[in-house]
């Protein structure tokens, strides 16, 4: 589990910064940027309402994006293992960030669950691909292309 561990970390941190980039984004696109002062309170109002549904459409398309690459060196079980220990260290992060600097009162736990186990399945979705798919060096049989 050791030699998984590194890798996990890196790829949970990238996860959490491309789902906020790509929440981000997504909330501009659907909500659309404030043109002025005043629009400021609207556009957090009408982004606040939108988070979850943002959350859980950004959310497994990342991971499974992650989940894919850091199970790619994998094989089997070895594949599915990183892709967890990968989404394990995520809500980790993700916990300790609402913990350390949100209120963790607010949080709605239905709708946080739901979150996480829809992030958990698509890494692990992601992890079974990654452990589907020869890699680009892995010599593949002539009678199988």
């Amino acid at each position: 589990m050791s030699r998984f561990l590194p890798r996990a970390i890196a790829f949970a941190i990238l996860s959490v910064l491309l789902m906020m980039v790509g929440s981000v984004i997504a909330l501009l696109v659907l909500v659309g940027a404030p043109t002025s002062a005043g629009d400021v309170a609207g556009f957090q109002h009408e982004a606040a309402v939108r988070a979850g549904m943002v959350d859980l459409i950004v959310g497994p398309i990342v991971m499974v994006v992650t989940g894919w690459f850091v199970a790619r060196p994998f094989a089997g079980r070895d594949a599915l293992a990183a892709a967890g220990l990968m989404v394990a260290v995520y809500i980790l992060i993700d916990l300790g960030i609402v913990f350390l600097f949100g209120d963790p009162g607010q949080m709605a736990l239905a709708t946080t669950g739901r979150s996480y186990a829809f992030k958990v399945a698509a890494a692990l979705i992601g992890g079974w691909l990654a452990s589907r798919t020869p890699e680009a060096s892995e010599p593949v049989p002539l009678d199988e292309e």
